[in-house]
């Protein structure tokens, strides 16, 4: 790690869910200068190096007063209603304000405008990476997480995992942690290493018949798969509060690709399997 505390100043944006709440304490670790944008400045993390700025994505008016100065920003918004058009605007400030790097979380490219919860990270991406004059865009896609498996509550009741897949149909995962730990090596390496890269973040591929062998095994019980239809799967999303595209995407998501062979270059380390992540969670089953 090789950055110039004295000179450099990192913004994060999502500082204080499953991935910003991994990036943070990496950076206080290596002793530069952070400045977190975050709605409960309660929940980040305290360190003499750490310096929170109150705000929200309706008004910008405190991320516009503190950002100049800084050299790079992770950019990471919620899901939300204009989740792009809030991205762009955050992006634009900060090219426009001197940062040299943004390390923008993004989603796994698909073909175009086939799920809507991916498209509007697309099309963020896209509209920052065609800024005239900017700093360097590195962009982070990962895949599905690990904890976005949405059959705690099935395993934890019913002893089974359930899912449109076919049993034997390989699905894509990434553990939060490893995003978390990729993001705080690029923010501390040199900007011109990574310069406007974009990488793609699968992390392990496992099919539903071989997660439900590895849960039984974490948690000593014999946990089975249940196929549903994908009726079944969106009701299922739909009646615990999803949106209808977010539903959509997660009853019927079926692209998959190997793993990236270049996680344990970015990470410094193996990346966290589903094995291993299930292991290290387990009080979640």
């Amino acid at each position: 790690m090789t950055i110039d505390k004295g000179k450099e100043r990192i913004y994060i944006l999502g500082g204080t869910g499953r991935i910003g709440s991994v990036i943070i304490p990496e950076l206080i670790k290596v002793g530069v200068q952070i400045t977190v944008y975050a709605r409960s400045p309660e929940k980040v993390s305290k360190a003499d190096n750490v310096t929170v700025i109150q705000g929200d994505y309706n008004d910008l008016t405190p991320f516009e007063n503190s950002i100049a100065g800084h050299t790079r920003l992770f950019l990471l918004v919620a899901d939300c209603e204009d989740l792009d058009k809030i991205k762009i605007k955050f992006g634009t400030k900060a090219y426009a304000a001197g940062v040299k790097q943004i390390v923008e979380l993004s989603a796994r490219r698909l073909p175009w405008r086939s799920y809507n919860v991916v498209h509007v990270h697309q099309q963020a991406e896209d509209a920052l990476y065609a800024i005239k004059d900017r700093g360097y865009h590195v962009t982070l896609r990962p895949t599905n997480f690990m904890t976005n498996m949405t059959d705690y509550n099935t395993i934890k009741n019913n002893n089974e995992i359930v899912d449109s897949a076919d049993p034997d149909e390989q699905q894509e995962w990434i553990s939060p942690s490893d995003i978390g730990h990729v993001a705080a090596r690029i923010l501390v390496e040199p900007i011109e290493k990574h310069k406007d890269v974009a990488y793609e973040l699968i992390g392990d591929v496992k099919t539903p018949a071989q997660r439900a062998a590895i849960i039984s095994k974490v948690t000593g019980r014999n946990i089975s798969y249940k196929q549903l239809s994908v009726q079944e799967m969106y009701d299922f999303f739909i009646n615990a509060g999803e949106t209808n595209s977010m539903a959509y995407y997660m009853s019927t998501y079926q692209f998959v690709s190997p793993i990236s062979r270049g996680l344990p270059l970015l990470l410094g380390r193996p990346q966290e399997s589903v094995e291993v992540w299930a292991t290290n969670n387990k009080e979640l089953f």
